[in-house]
């Protein structure tokens, strides 16, 4: 059954999206009095389409500017396919929601139970139609791309994790695809930093060869180096500052103690999912709440079982908390388009809130660990 709603839900969301963009006239006007990003993005992606892949309208420096240069490239991918219309890009975004949300579950499959694996399945539907495809999903934004990038990067990642002795292709081209991510949103360049440590870490701690990190870390500069060769081409000097540039930053540190805890209470109920102690217009998001409570206790329970926790999952442990903290300390609007940067990392808290409810790795078969202890 899960496998059957897996392989139908990207031609249901597009089935919906066609529903909802027709008759498919483009929403995003250029000139624009109040431009936005999404105006941005368009016009940049016409550029690369009309004037070549240098993208000459983008100015030298990214300062002001949404940082999402891979996501240029993906619209003007679908603009020369399919014509010059962002409501061609919505439909095309509503089938890789659907796609993101049927190889997260193929990440997952086999690391839960078939109750398991469909219960998430479901919730992970439920939380990208609530949070994103109400949200995003119409809207010429980067998280839609990368959205589709993240499950790719678990499954290459993982694959290579199982099978270390003789699969080095699947960690190069998790390294690539991890490069695509910081691509896409550069708001990930920490968490693909210390993927990349810990798998070194990983390898160094069990004397095994020296090539897994430096494969992962060769397909991350191999992708990377594309916003750097661009900048080279049209500037004449090589420069990373889709990362580099900290015009946008908040910089909490500069605020005086009082305000600096304050700041950082607020700033992180909002990504708990307290949402309208900084935005007065948004509901509060329960869902939010109890996916991070429940991905907190799966380590704590862990420990507490002195079980240990298997080092893919720490992988994602680290994706996230890398991801999240930045967010909280240095987003300068956290509160953006239905808050789209907590979003973006929730499909992945959510696998460790089904692993500690269906983990398929416990002596009981098919109980998680907590209805095992809760029966023992």
């Amino acid at each position: 059954m899960a496998a059957a709603i897996a392989a139908g839900l990207p031609f249901a969301f597009l089935a919906i999206g066609a529903l909802r963009t027709y008759p498919f006239l483009d929403d995003v006007y250029l000139p624009s009095r109040t431009p936005d990003d999404w105006h941005t993005y368009k016009q940049f992606a016409l550029s690369v389409v009309r004037d070549g892949l240098s993208m000459p309208a983008l100015p030298t420096s990214y300062a002001g500017l949404p940082h999402g240069f891979l996501y240029v490239y993906f619209v003007a991918l679908v603009f020369a396919v399919a014509g010059v219309n962002s409501t061609y890009v919505y439909l095309v975004q509503s089938f890789i929601l659907g796609l993101s949300i049927s190889l997260m579950y193929l990440v997952v499959r086999k690391r839960l139970t078939p109750v398991g694996g469909l219960a998430f399945l479901l919730t992970l539907t439920a939380l990208m139609y609530v949070d994103v495809f109400r949200h995003l999903t119409f809207k010429l934004l980067s998280e839609n791309l990368y959205l589709l990038l993240c499950p790719l990067l678990l499954i290459f990642l993982f694959r290579s994790l199982d099978r270390p002795d003789h699969d080095r292709r699947d960690l190069f081209l998790a390294g690539a695809i991890l490069g695509l991510v910081v691509l896409a949103r550069p708001s990930f360049i920490l968490s693909a930093a210390m993927i990349i440590a810990a798998v070194w870490v990983h390898a160094l701690v069990n004397r095994r060869s020296a090539w897994p990190p430096a494969l992962l870390l060769l397909g991350t500069a191999a992708t990377v180096s594309g916003v750097v060769a661009r900048n080279y081409a049209v500037t004449g000097h090589i420069t990373f500052d889709i990362v580099t540039d900290t015009s946008d930053w908040l910089k909490l540190w500069n605020l005086p103690a009082t305000e600096l805890l304050t700041a950082l209470v607020r700033r992180s109920l909002f990504v708990f999912g307290w949402t309208d102690l900084l935005a007065p217009a948004y509901r509060a998001r329960p869902q939010w709440m109890m996916l991070w409570l429940l991905w907190a206790a799966y380590p704590a329970f862990k420990i507490y079982k002195r079980e240990p926790i298997e080092f893919w999952e720490l992988l994602l442990y680290i994706y996230a908390v890398c991801y999240i903290g930045p967010v909280v300390l240095v987003a300068a609007d956290i509160t953006s388009y239905g808050g789209r940067m907590v979003i973006a990392i929730l499909p992945v808290v959510l696998i460790p809130v089904f692993r500690l409810l269906f983990a398929n790795d416990t002596p009981a078969g098919s109980a998680g660990y907590v209805s095992r202890y809760v029966r023992h």
